[in-house]
Parts: C-alpha cells; sequence; structure tokens
C-alpha cells in the first residue's frame, strides 16, 4: 500500500463508473483489475459490485451522504465574503457570515468555488543562515546595558486600517530614543533615497542624534536607507547594523506595533488617507514614554532569549 493515498481513488463513483464496474465484473475481471482500469481504490469497487448483487441498482442511494451543514444561500454569501475581502482568513469569514459550519467547511465551500481562504503572517520566515546572523548579531552585544540608552533608532513604515476601508500611509518616518522622540514625519510620495536624506536624515535624525551625547543610529535595511546618498550622509554617525528579516530584534519595531493597535481599537476607522494621517500623528505622540523606555530596558533579556534560541523567534 503505498505511503500516501491519492485522494481521488475514495471519491464517488459517478454513474457510467457504475455501470462499468457492474459490466467488467460481469464479463469476469478481479476487483484489482477493476480498480486499476477504473484508477479507483479496490473497495469502492467491491462496496459498488455488493450493491448490484445486493440491491440489483448501481445507483447511489438518496440520502446516503453526510447531511449538509450549510444551506445555498449561506455558501454563496462565503463566496462573496472572500472575493470581497481577499485578505480574509477562514475565522473570519465565518464570523462575518454568521453561519453555524466550521472553519474547515468554510474553506471547503471556497476550495470549490476556486477561491482561498487567506491566513495571517505570524512572522517572517527565516531560513539556517537568517538564524545564524542573528544570533552572531545579539552576541555581539549582548553585553550592552545602559549603553542601549545612547541608542536612537529610526523606521520607515506604513499603516493599514483593514476595518472599513483600506488605507494606505506611506513613508511614515519616526525616531526613538531612551529619553526622547522625533516629530513624525509624513513623506506624500514613494520613499527614495533623496527624499530620505532631504526630508529625515538632515533635519530630523542629524539634529535628533545632535540632543544624544555618544548617540548610536540603527535603521532598517531598506533600499533608501542602504543607498549611497544615504551612507554619504551619514558618515559622521555611529551605527549600529540591522539583521536582515529581524523586526523584532529592534524597539521601535515594538512601538509601531502599539500604533498598529490603537488605530484598529479607533472607534472611527480612517477612510481616508488625511484621516489616517492625524489618527497615526495622535497614536504616536499620546504613547507613554516610559512604555519607550521599557522597550530599551527589557532588550538585554531579549537578545539572551534569542542566544539561547540559536536565532530563532522567541516569546518577545
Amino acid at each position: 500500500m503505498p505511503l500516501r493515498r491519492r485522494r481521488s481513488h475514495y471519491q464517488q463513483l459517478t454513474e457510467f463508473e457504475r455501470g462499468r464496474v457492474v459490466g467488467l465484473r460481469e464479463g469476469g475481471f478481479s476487483f484489482r483489475d477493476i480498480a486499476e482500469r477504473l484508477a479507483r481504490n479496490v473497495s469502492t469497487v467491491h462496496d459498488c459490485w455488493q450493491q448490484w448483487s445486493r440491491e440489483g441498482t448501481d445507483s447511489r442511494r438518496l440520502g446516503s451522504e453526510r447531511p449538509r451543514g450549510n444551506t445555498e444561500r449561506e455558501d454563496r454569501r462565503v463566496r462573496r465574503m472572500a472575493v470581497a475581502h481577499r485578505t480574509a482568513s477562514a475565522a473570519e469569514i465565518r464570523a462575518a457570515v454568521g453561519t453555524t459550519v466550521i472553519q474547515r467547511t468554510v474553506a471547503n465551500r471556497l476550495h470549490q468555488g476556486q477561491l482561498r481562504a487567506r491566513r495571517p503572517v505570524a512572522c517572517i520566515p527565516l531560513i539556517p543562515n537568517h538564524c545564524r546572523l542573528r544570533r552572531e548579531w545579539c552576541l555581539a552585544i549582548a553585553h550592552w546595558r545602559t549603553e542601549w540608552r545612547v541608542c536612537f533608532l529610526m523606521k520607515v513604515g506604513s499603516a493599514l486600517v483593514p476595518v472599513v476601508a483600506v488605507c494606505w500611509l506611506e513613508g511614515s518616518q519616526r525616531a526613538i530614543s531612551y529619553v526622547s522622540r522625533s516629530t513624525l514625519v509624513v513623506i506624500p510620495s514613494t520613499v527614495t533615497a533623496n527624499l530620505y536624506v532631504s526630508l529625515v536624515i538632515q533635519p530630523v535624525a542629524l539634529s535628533f542624534k545632535n540632543r544624544i551625547q555618544g548617540g548610536v543610529f540603527q535603521q532598517d535595511i531598506a533600499r533608501p536607507h542602504t543607498a549611497v546618498v544615504t551612507q554619504h550622509a551619514l558618515q559622521s554617525v555611529v551605527r549600529l547594523p540591522w539583521p536582515a528579516r529581524s523586526p523584532d530584534l529592534s524597539p521601535i519595531e515594538h512601538v509601531w506595533v502599539i500604533i498598529g493597535r490603537q488605530l484598529q481599537r479607533h472607534p472611527q476607522p480612517a477612510l481616508t488617507v488625511p484621516v489616517l494621517n492625524d489618527q497615526v500623528q495622535q497614536a504616536w505622540n499620546s504613547i507613554p514614554q516610559t512604555d519607550i523606555r521599557h522597550l530599551y530596558d527589557t532588550m538585554h533579556a531579549r537578545l539572551h532569549a534569542y542566544i539561547q534560541n540559536s536565532g530563532g523567534y522567541t516569546g518577545y
């Protein structure tokens, strides 16, 4: 018996296949020969012949299959929901439609309509090389304690509010340190290296760095951050590398998570970009500095947790 059975072997026989089973069996073929000819399981062929021998018919009995747990109308609502909300998971579709069936049934109905339910990504996939580089990075600064207090971090990101309508806030730039934070800079167009230098590095990052004695600068490895013009503008700044695929290794990523949760809990979801801009500004200004300090103070414990987990993800 093969280690993995083909699902098609166990599907219901068509009326034509049932007739072939009866004809071939009466012609002297064995159950195994018939199963090979029809690409079906031997037990399926045997059951069909037994029904013919016992009842004199090869048609399926009415009501022989499991009763459906939902109606055709609910199936149509499930499919419409999946088309209207492409990123919705089976659980979200089930809750929105209000059907009583389980998530697996919702996924099956979508599959029958050539649709798919989505599953949100819990974390960025890591390969062994990523884990090795992450562990080496953690080992290099595992002794840091007060050093984090002179490290200021900058992040470029986008805010998404998926509750009623989808609005993107492109190129929001912000920086944090142990004692303060910068203003939130919103770039209304695609972030390029030249825009990043002229609107963020020179007016925000460099002036922010001058307020921190012995400051160390860290940013992610987005293309505008690694461009030649950006590297030239940061020649006089001490920089801390950022491992690839490691948003969890920087406190500012957790700050962005706090902002995202505040936006999701907002009583009036943003329908336009200007409204979303105002809500992000309010969320950014409302974060207590003590919460940011706590993220810095826990970095020592986080680094050791990543080292113990060989560079993989932890509970942080």
